[in-house]
């Protein structure tokens, strides 16, 4: 068998980030298990966040006459792709029943958990990898790179402007929301509880202790960090600097809703 802190790992989880950080939700993502298989590098580093904190403070918009559920890609597509020309996005902007997408992206984040399953075309590639031997096996700094790119498309995008989409998509994504087996849900409610889990995870400085775990799994040694709730561990596992980062336009996507 090869020495573990050689072998590649393929994070099995970030954009539920993405998925609840573009709409609350446009895409996390996503957040990916730390397995020992491979995944690709991505080559940009993250850039400042654009969005403010303050809240927004603007007259209403009219309603918005919106098509049918099942009629909604057509109408989505080109108000998000207004945000961003990021190859992630567009990614899944390609794919069908966006809104579905996002629906279920909310009801799993509300819990704590991801839907990285169902948002494969963001998962970061390249090797996740791990310094050391025996005991002391710590994430390797290298392996954050991996969500460079991700980082990037979502801090880049204004939170106001997902906040306004948001609005106005708002009756259609809670019918889709209800359909997600919520018949009286609110995704208004489910959107917050998504962002409360988010907002309050550790941002963890320095080394970050790994040990095996079942089958192909690596999990932190620190029983505080692995009692996290799933989404907040796929976000420390992206780094302290991305999932500062992060935090930072999650906050400011909250005070804009």
């Amino acid at each position: 068998m090869n020495d573990p802190s050689t072998r590649a790992a393929q994070d099995a989880k970030p954009i539920a980030v993405i998925a609840v950080a573009l709409a609350v939700i446009i895409g996390g993502g996503t957040l990916w298990w730390l397995t020992r298989r491979g995944e690709t590098p991505a080559n940009t580093t993250p850039a400042a966040v654009t969005a403010t904190e303050a809240p927004i403070d603007k007259p209403s918009a009219p309603p918005v006459d919106l098509p049918p559920l099942d009629q909604m890609d057509a109408f989505l597509r080109p108000l998000l792709q207004a945000l961003s020309a990021r190859p992630e996005l567009m990614r899944w902007l390609a794919t069908d029943d966006l809104l579905g997408q996002l629906a279920f992206a909310i009801d799993r984040a509300s819990a704590g958990g991801s839907p990285a399953r169902d948002f494969k075309m963001l998962a970061p590639v390249g090797p996740f990898a791990v310094s050391g031997r025996g005991s002391r096996r710590t994430i390797d700094p290298n392996s954050y790179k991996r969500y460079d790119s991700l980082v990037l498309t979502v801090t880049s995008i204004d939170a106001s402007r997902v906040a306004q989409i948001y609005k106005t998509i708002r009756p259609r994504l809670n019918e889709a929301y209800r359909r997600t087996g919520n018949p009286g849900g609110d995704v208004d409610r489910a959107v917050h509880q998504a962002l409360d889990i988010l907002l309050d995870t550790p941002v963890v400085n320095g080394p970050i202790a790994v040990v095996e775990g079942d089958g192909a799994s690596w999990v932190y040694a620190d029983a505080r960090l692995e009692n996290l709730e799933p989404s907040q561990k796929q976000l420390v596992r992206m780094g302290p600097a991305h999932a500062d980062a992060l935090l930072v336009w999650l906050r400011a996507l909250k005070n804009a809703l």
